[in-house]
């Protein structure tokens, strides 16, 4: 008989929680993958919220009347920073005595550490198997995320503990992986002698969208490189693991984080750039504000797959494009065969586009259809592309399940932090940031930093 559980969520009345944590549970529970879900609490502070209004923000969530849904559910009333109002949250959870506990902390980073102290006290009075699910960021820096490590070691296991990163749910994310270790084609040309750069891109076209209170105190090199693209990079970069399991895939994945070049304070401006779409100030009401709305960052491995590769992770805001993409370049020909077709063929790619598409492209050379055999190659590209599936509903099943393979360990986390650390030290003591005009491809410093390394960015 499989365990029961239940699930409580910080936060239950923001916006993570209506619009991705309960349409998410409610897909799941629509293909009984919730059957052994026992209770669901949702926790809130906002005074005006009873039990009945609760039901009403929840059914505008799931956009259903679903009534047997809703009866999974319970609203307790709690303000995060107040210890005596997890004593009533204290006290639901006792009635499930019996049950796997799975906390889940959909609320601002600020409040993690009142909340594990909380849950850590009472929950010592409890043998029950528990997780605890951790959204991003993960800490402001590399000192504040050992803190939180430091901090959640006091009350939790390492193997309780569920680090998410979204990114690495979506389905093209998976699909590196897949596309790597199935296909000998591809794992035979995955390393120095074949490829010459790779790109990690994640561009929106919009602004921070009211996101001001967090965004203008992070940055796009904290929201989206420190933990997202550097996650997609240790994967494309990852030796193949011993067997398929948690630990070795995560062990690849740390090895990759720590041969990866150490950028020392006074390099920052040879391996990073970033800049501020003009307007930023005005948007989000502000006098004065040096945060990044777009980053680049030029990473080296060193190790003997990759290296001298170089790899670019770049993101920003208010661009021309919204794309989410990593396109893997390949070396160009030999000048010979060059000579031999009077022209320069383009180089192949194999794109993985994660956003706003799920769709892989490998792009290639062949003669134009009726021409000589010594034609002038021409582009050709052949695709694959499938749905999306929403990656939080892959996150929870893992976590339902006690799969900890697509989350985030305690040394990958401070490794991380500890390769853009730098990078983030420099740019808090240089008051000069280039500026862009919005629904542009970024500051020109960005296509300058590429084209002196005789490259450019590429777009799926």
């Amino acid at each position: 008989m499989e365990k029961k559980f239940i699930i409580v969520i910080f936060g239950g009345l923001g916006d993570l929680a209506r619009n991705k944590i309960y349409p998410v549970l409610y897909s799941l529970y629509k293909k009984y993958r919730l059957i052994n879900c026992t209770k669901i609490i949702s926790t809130g502070r906002r005074p005006n919220i009873n039990k009945e209004e609760f039901y009403k923000i929840l059914k505008e969530s799931i956009k259903s009347e679903d009534n047997n849904f809703s009866a999974l559910f319970d609203f307790v009333k709690l303000d995060l920073e107040k210890p005596e109002d997890y004593i009533n949250l204290k006290t639901v959870i006792s009635n499930y005595k019996d049950d796997e506990y799975i906390f889940y902390l959909a609320t601002p980073p600020f409040t993690f550490e009142n909340i594990i102290k909380n849950l850590g006290e009472f929950l010592k009075d409890y043998p029950n198997k528990k997780k605890i699910v951790i959204e991003k960021p993960f800490g402001y820096d590399l000192e504040s995320a050992i803190k939180l490590n430091k901090l959640l070691k006091n009350y939790f296991k390492e193997d309780e503990i569920y680090r998410i990163d979204h990114f690495l749910g979506k389905e093209t994310v998976q699909n590196i992986f897949g596309l790597r270790f199935s296909n000998i084609i591809f794992e035979g040309i995955w390393n120095r002698n074949f490829i010459d750069h790779i790109q990690i891109s994640a561009l929106e076209d919009i602004g921070v969208e009211g996101r001001l209170g967090y965004y203008d105190k992070v940055g796009a090199l904290r929201d989206m490189i420190q933990n997202h693209l550097i996650q997609i990079l240790s994967l494309i970069a990852m030796e193949p693991p011993c067997c398929i399991d948690e630990k070795a895939i995560r062990d690849e994945k740390v090895k990759v984080l720590k041969s990866i070049r150490e950028i020392k304070y006074e390099e920052v401006p040879n391996f990073a750039v970033r800049g501020q779409y003009k307007g930023y100030l005005i948007d989000e009401n502000l006098n004065k504000s040096n945060t990044e709305t777009y980053a680049v960052v030029k990473f080296y491995i060193e190790n003997i797959r990759w290296d001298g590769i170089p790899f670019y992770l770049r993101t920003g805001k208010k661009l021309k494009k919204k794309e989410t993409s990593v396109i893997i370049v390949f070396r160009k020909i030999p000048g010979l065969f060059s000579k031999i077709l009077d022209c320069i063929p383009q180089e192949n790619i194999i794109g993985f586009k994660i956003a706003p598409e799920n769709k892989i492209v490998l792009n290639f050379q062949l003669r134009p259809l009726g021409g000589s055999i010594l034609s002038c190659p021409m582009p050709t590209s052949m695709e694959w592309s499938g749905p999306n599936t929403e990656a939080y509903e892959t996150l929870f099943l893992d976590i339902i399940e006690g799969d900890q393979t697509l989350f985030i360990r305690e040394d990958e986390i401070e490794k991380s932090w500890e390769i853009v650390q730098p990078i983030l030290d420099f740019w808090k003591n240089d008051p000069n940031i280039p500026m862009y005009e919005p629904y542009t491809y970024g500051p020109k410093e960005a296509e300058e930093f590429i084209r002196k390394d005789g490259r450019e960015w590429r777009y799926l």
